[in-house]
């Protein structure tokens, strides 16, 4: 059975996420679930297995979004709205105070 490297939170309220790419216009999205080694995202934005992304995660109105660095892992079918996307992304950083601060975001949504 697959075992996943750290535990996925699913989120008591909806988190915003806004993904960059140089020359492309930011899609939007939802948080599906969040761990301290990735999230899955849904979207309708187009984004190829490999592709290095510049996500600002809106976690609360109340906060500044926050800005992580992730790499598409996975895609699967959405089911949830059409023409979206699941995307399943790797974050690029796991240590240092940037990720911290995350891990400490993630928590607050326990």
């Amino acid at each position: 059975m697959f075992e996943r490297a750290s535990i996925r939170v699913n989120p008591r309220t909806p988190v915003r996420v806004e993904i960059g790419r140089p020359g492309q216009p930011t899609a939007l999205g939802v948080v599906s679930n969040i761990s301290d080694h990735g999230a899955c995202v849904v979207t309708d934005g187009e984004f190829p297995i490999g592709e290095s992304l510049v996500l600002h995660l809106v976690f609360s109105p109340e906060l500044q979004p926050f800005q992580a660095a992730g790499r598409v892992i996975w895609i699967r079918p959405s089911g949830e709205a059409p023409g979206a996307q699941r995307y399943g992304l790797q974050w690029a950083h796991r240590t240092g105070p940037q990720h911290a601060r995350l891990r400490e975001l993630i928590s607050a949504e326990l």
